[in-house]
């Protein structure tokens, strides 16, 4: 009988302590716990806007800097125009200057002349003779002449005879030549040139008579002889 309260005391030790180991079995036996899933972070608040300047303010501004260029451009194409304008009537002016400065030689030798017509024209004999006209009308040519020289523009005379020129004297009329010499050489002067002695170019060629040579063919030459024996 005594051993049953030693073993009743002994369940009563392993009660008390059974409590006290079983959580350290339970861990060691339990599997790990799972990992779990990291949560989305959190969406950064956005960050506050910095006052700025007014909008419509920068856009007035603008518009404003813009009317002040397109003011300043019509400003100075205004003064480009004035400019121009001035230039113009310089640029006239000085050219009317230089024209009359250019025909003021030929005025006065055409005054001139006007003159010398005129008294001509009072002291012409009633009935005047073909040599005291054509001496008049020489003179007042010279006249002419001297007006064109002073302006730079010198006759050409050519002569009767003279070698034909294609620079100088244009052909009118081809006559032709009577012998090999006579070819290329001028038969008739019908009116004189001009030079420009400023160039030294033609400005007006001679017009003339022109000599052509054409060597004789066969049958003329056979011609020539038959008319020799008759």
């Amino acid at each position: 009988m005594r051993d049953e309260p030693e073993k009743d005391e002994q369940r009563e030790e392993a009660a008390v302590l059974a409590p006290a180991d079983a959580p350290d079995a339970e861990v060691s036996e339990s599997p790990a716990p799972e990992t779990a899933d990291p949560l989305p972070a959190a969406p950064e608040a956005p960050a506050e806007e910095l006052p700025g300047a007014d909008p419509v303010a920068e856009l007035t501004a603008a518009v404003s800097a813009l009317a002040e260029q397109i003011r300043e451009h019509h400003d100075r194409a205004a003064a480009r125009e004035r400019v121009i304008d001035k230039l113009h009537a310089e640029v006239e002016r000085l050219r009317a200057g230089e024209q009359n400065l250019l025909l003021r030689p030929i005025t006065t030798d055409l005054q001139n002349l006007r003159k010398d017509l005129l008294h001509q024209a009072r002291a012409l004999p009633p009935e005047p003779t073909r040599e005291q006209v054509a001496d008049l009308l020489e003179s007042f040519a010279l006249s002419a002449e001297q007006a064109l020289e002073r302006c730079g523009s010198a006759p050409i005379r050519p002569e009767a005879g003279a070698e034909f020129s294609a620079r100088e004297h244009r052909a009118v009329k081809i006559l032709p030549a009577e012998a090999p010499d006579q070819h290329e050489r001028i038969a008739l002067v019908v009116s004189d040139g001009y030079l420009d002695t400023t160039t030294d170019r033609v400005t007006v060629p001679a017009r003339v008579h022109v000599y052509r040579w054409s060597a004789p063919t066969g049958d003329s030459r056979e011609q020539e002889g038959m008319n020799a024996d008759v």
